[in-house]
């Protein structure tokens, strides 16, 4: 025999998935726009066309919501960076091309993931602590490919090219008329590459 209460268990739990869902997308997008720090729960809640309280059935507090969104954005970045071989022979231009495409398709994530403000909250530790990481791998894959000199302290120079491509990248996804995705790619490339000096 059917259990009868099964068809409304499953259309609770979607619109549950739903609302959640919703409270995540409001949350990126103010959060993108006016940083965590000013933006308060009722205004998620408000966005999303919900109730405060629901908010809070769903998240224990802003931080929890800022964590969760900050998750998301990692998702996908990883994901973006996935579609880019790390032995080819364009592993930096890859690398660029993969930041830039996850900026340009998920702008209120890439706000929210490359705003400094939110990666120095305690939820955006995480986060921080994944791009450096991530760049520091890509820096010694690059210095055994002969990309980058090998005398300079791999954290350090990771920390240094995080707080660069954060600069760039959350500058982009506020000024998107300013520059072409190919200038932010070509420009980082060549940053990365080659540095400020003259070329020879």
């Amino acid at each position: 025999m059917d259990n009868p209460t099964l068809p409304t268990n499953n259309a609770r739990q979607r619109s549950q998935e739903a609302t959640r869902n919703r409270l995540l997308e409001s949350a990126a997008q103010l959060f993108s726009v006016n940083g965590s720090k000013k933006t308060r729960t009722i205004d998620i809640a408000r966005d999303a066309q919900v109730a405060v309280g629901t908010v809070y059935l769903h998240f224990k507090d802003k931080d929890a919501l800022l964590k969760e969104v900050l998750k998301v954005a990692l998702a996908r970045l990883k994901q973006e960076i996935a579609k880019y071989p790390p032995e080819s022979s364009l592993l930096v231009e890859n690398k660029m091309t993969a930041l830039a495409s996850f900026t340009e398709h998920f702008p209120h994530l890439a706000g929210v993931l490359f705003d400094g403000g939110n990666l120095a909250t305690s939820p955006g530790k995480e986060a921080f602590d994944f791009l450096t990481a991530s760049q520091e791998r890509g820096l010694l894959e690059g210095v055994a490919q002969g990309y980058y000199r090998g005398d300079l302290h791999s954290g350090l120079a990771a920390r240094a090219m995080v707080g660069s491509l954060v600069q760039v990248l959350s500058w982009w996804v506020k000024n998107p008329e300013v520059v072409t995705k190919q200038e932010v790619i070509n420009t980082l490339t060549s940053l990365r590459l080659e540095g400020l000096g003259p070329r020879t």
